[in-house]
């Protein structure tokens, strides 16, 4: 009898036999439908959908969820930034890329040489403040007091401070110095910084100033010519007991005679100058080499001007005459004469401003008169306009006898001033000045002319106005004929125009040819006839035709086209259309 062994291991796996037959293929799935959309879009919102590619298939998700959803307050809080932590920007377009803090600060270092520190002129007793006066440069124009309340500085604050005035800048409270001094004499600066230690916070300046002896000069202004003036000013670590002054550069000087001399300052007055330009130059007579230089300045001559002046005025009218004086302020009266070389015997003050002058005058009699303007306290200094007509307001009229309604009619007249515009129309009555609803007329020389329409049979007069004298005429009667028959037709001018861009040329017949003044209007309607946008037609043809280049309506349509006269009779509407795009 035969016992079975253990079985041995297993052996390799045999060569793969050949592929099968290939299957049915299964029905399509219903697969992911993505919203429609027939449009590009130029902008995503967080609703909207997106394609993607997941797991081996096409599917869709909102736009929003590529970020989970949250909003930029919604992120994780970063810790401190290193150079190679990265920003996105975008540069040139609307794509992304990736920049690295690094970089940024490149970028920074390319900007710093530019940087300018900002100039801020102190002319008051002033606190310091961060917004102002931080990283400035302050330049202390006139003596003052500065001060410093810290809880607006801070620690770190900084400035440069320059006295350019003619005395002390006296620090105040909140700002201390390293030697105790107080004070910034003129021409020296100094640094201002914020400090915050052990000690205290305080602004801080090192207090450190020249000792030198000097003189200074107050800022001075032009005086008359020939006109004695004050000359002041400071003295820092000296005490002159007489001083001399120079009106040429330091070239020649001239001993004070009576200055006014104390610890710190002084002043006295030297004599009138001619006319040029200054700088006082003033020193201590027994230590020569302590001078102190004024500003600059020019004295010019006296005088008085006036502005131009009308040739002609009307009399019992009020004028306004100007010009300028100098020196600035001085006082100008101002007078009437009817003769250029005998003074005016009544003055009257004039307004002063600065270097400018005004006055109002009234010439109460017709003829030439002058005007005369002076300074008051220097009555030699005087100028004298040239002559000026002063003439009655007047105006007249000259018009047909007769007219026709619908068609112009030529009205001539004169006025007086001849510069002045007249405005005219017709009107039904010859009683009262009509207030409104004038026509300009063209004037030349005084002569004028204007076209006006009667729109209507019967009897009218035509009125003028003069609008600077206020004079108005009115003219003898027009009997108005009423207007002839009038049969219009249009012509279609084909093609297509654009809304608010195009001219659009339409004309038409006139029948019987005639002068009538015709209006023409688009509208979408061929039934109501337009309340607005009718535009004003020409006659042409010996005016058997009108025409009118007509501007396109804002709205885009199909438009028909309607005419009539300017009375509104004669209405007409075209049986065509005319594409507006």
């Amino acid at each position: 009898m035969a016992i079975a062994g253990p079985a041995g291991p297993a052996g390799s796996i045999g060569p793969a036999g050949p592929a099968g037959p290939q299957g049915l293929v299964g029905p399509a799935g219903n697969g992911l439908v993505a919203p429609a959309a027939g449009n590009s879009a130029s902008s995503i919102g967080t609703h909207d959908y997106v394609a993607i590619w997941q797991n081996g298939m096409s599917a869709w998700m909102p736009y929003g969820q590529f970020i989970g959803g949250q909003t930029i307050n919604q992120l994780p809080a970063a810790g401190l930034v290193v150079d190679s932590d990265t920003l996105l920007v975008a540069q040139g377009s609307d794509s992304l890329s990736v920049q690295s803090f690094g970089a940024v600060w490149g970028y920074l270092q390319s900007k710093l040489p530019t940087l300018k520190a900002e100039v801020v002129e102190l002319t008051v007793d002033t606190v310091l403040d961060t917004t102002a006066h931080n990283n400035r440069i302050l330049i202390a124009s006139m003596p003052l007091t500065l001060s410093a309340n810290f809880a607006n500085i801070g620690p770190g604050f900084s400035c440069t401070l320059i006295n350019m005035s003619a005395g002390m800048i006296d620090f105040g409270t909140g700002i201390s110095s390293g030697s105790g001094t107080r004070m910034l004499p003129p021409g020296a600066s100094t640094s201002l910084l914020g400090l915050s230690y052990s000690g205290g916070s305080f602004v801080w300046w090192n207090g450190l100033i020249s000792n030198a002896p000097r003189i200074t000069v107050a800022p001075l202004s032009a005086p008359g010519e020939t006109t004695p003036f004050n000359i002041t000013g400071g003295i820092f670590n000296d005490a002159p007991v007489a001083m001399d002054y120079s009106t040429d550069n330091g070239i020649t000087w001239q001993a004070v005679p009576s200055p006014v001399i104390t610890t710190d300052a002084y002043s006295f007055i030297i004599p009138g100058l001619l006319s040029g330009t200054y700088s006082i130059w003033v020193r201590d007579h027994s230590n020569i080499v302590v001078v102190g230089v004024s500003n600059v300045f020019s004295i010019v001559p006296p005088a008085v001007t006036l502005n131009a002046l009308p040739s002609a005025v009307i009399v019992n009218a009020s004028y306004s005459v100007m010009g300028t004086v100098t020196p600035v302020g001085v006082a100008v009266e101002v007078g009437v004469s009817g003769s250029a070389t005998v003074a005016p015997a009544s003055w009257i003050a004039a307004a002063v401003s600065g270097g400018g002058w005004t006055a109002n005058i009234m010439p109460i009699n017709t003829g030439i008169i002058y005007i005369w303007a002076r300074q008051s306290n220097a009555i030699t200094v005087q100028v004298v306009s040239g002559p000026i007509n002063v003439v009655p307001a007047t105006l007249t009229l000259s018009v047909p006898a007769m007219g026709t309604a619908g068609t112009a009619m030529i009205v001539t007249g004169t006025v007086s001033p001849v510069a002045d515009a007249v405005n005219l129309q017709l009107s039904a009555q010859n009683n009262t000045a009509p207030t409104a609803g004038w026509s300009t007329s063209s004037n030349t020389g005084g002569n004028f002319t204007v076209s006006l329409i009667p729109t209507a049979a019967g009897t009218m007069y035509a009125w003028a106005q003069d609008p600077v004298t206020g004079v108005t005429a009115v003219s003898s009667a027009i009997t108005i004929s009423p207007q002839a028959a009038v049969t219009y037709t249009v012509n279609n001018p084909g093609g297509t125009y654009t809304h608010a861009v195009s001219v659009i040329p339409i004309n038409g017949t006139v029948a019987p040819a005639q002068a009538v003044a015709t209006q023409v209007a688009l509208s979408m309607s061929n039934l109501v006839a337009p309340t607005s946008g009718w535009q004003v037609a020409s006659n042409i043809y010996a005016n058997t035709l009108w025409a009118v280049y007509y501007t396109a309506p804002v709205v885009a349509g199909n438009y028909y086209v309607w005419v009539e006269t300017a009375a509104g009779t004669a209405q007409i509407v075209s049986n065509f259309t005319i594409a507006v795009l």
